[in-house]
């Protein structure tokens, strides 16, 4: 009887070992690399998710691992800055090579702005901040920002009055100059280049503009500097570039 328990359970353990390894089998890891398409660039730190539920980031030769993947289809997204978004699918399987390769196409940078040179720098940040009564952020206030619009994050960080134009746009103003019907927008000043007011009809959008793009803030209500003072009667926003 002792004997017969023992090899059942043998029996049962060679079973269970036996089942593992077939499942075992049914996965595979496997790797992907993100290029730049029609390029050898590697892209870097890219959201990727697989089939909805996995989620990777890219390493600096822009390749992911996925362990156990089971052959057939899968579905990939990918977010990357500077790219545009990409929604695809791949198989694995025996006989697929790896890595597999998926490009992905860069974003047109967008044009220059134009504007109106002004007199202002950025080495005279803590001249005019020791004088002014104006608002001023930091790179390090910026980089604790994680990646947040300005528009959000001068509405919440500084009260800043953002007003939402007819296309969805974020836009600042004066909230005491602004009334229902007529919005005082804010002149906007980009790395010592004044872009709003200009030849724009609209200030730039805020949405578009991001706290990693930038270095610091300057941020004024109603008393601007004197290199601005011919700028605009509703305060002013200078961003300086990283």
């Amino acid at each position: 009887m002792k004997r017969s328990h023992a090899l059942f359970l043998a029996s049962v353990a060679a079973a269970m070992l036996f089942a593992g390894l077939s499942h075992a089998q049914d996965g595979r890891t496997v790797t992907l690399r993100f290029r730049k398409a029609g390029d050898t660039v590697a892209i870097r730190n890219a959201q990727i998710t697989i089939d909805h539920t996995i989620d990777l980031v890219t390493d600096a030769a822009g390749i992911v691992s996925i362990p156990d993947l089971e052959d057939g289809g899968h579905i990939v997204e990918v977010v990357a800055r500077g790219y545009e978004g990409l929604f695809d699918k791949f198989v694995s399987g025996p006989n697929v090579k790896l890595p597999i390769d998926i490009e992905i196409r860069a974003v047109a940078p967008p044009p220059l702005p134009k504007g109106l040179p002004t007199e202002l720098r950025a080495d005279g940040l803590a001249q005019r901040r020791a004088k002014s009564t104006g608002k001023f952020f930091t790179l390090a206030q910026l980089k604790a920002a994680n990646g947040r619009p300005i528009s959000n994050f001068l509405k919440v960080d500084a009260g800043a009055f953002i007003v939402t134009a007819s296309k969805g746009e974020s836009l600042l103003a004066s909230r005491a100059l602004s009334t229902a019907t007529t919005k005082c927008y804010a002149a906007v000043v980009r790395d010592g280049l004044r872009i709003y007011p200009f030849e724009n009809v609209t200030p730039p959008d805020l949405d578009k503009i991001f706290t990693d793009d930038l270095a610091g803030i300057e941020l004024y209500a109603s008393v601007l500097p004197a290199e601005l003072r011919d700028a605009s009667k509703c305060g002013a926003v200078v961003l300086w570039s990283r």
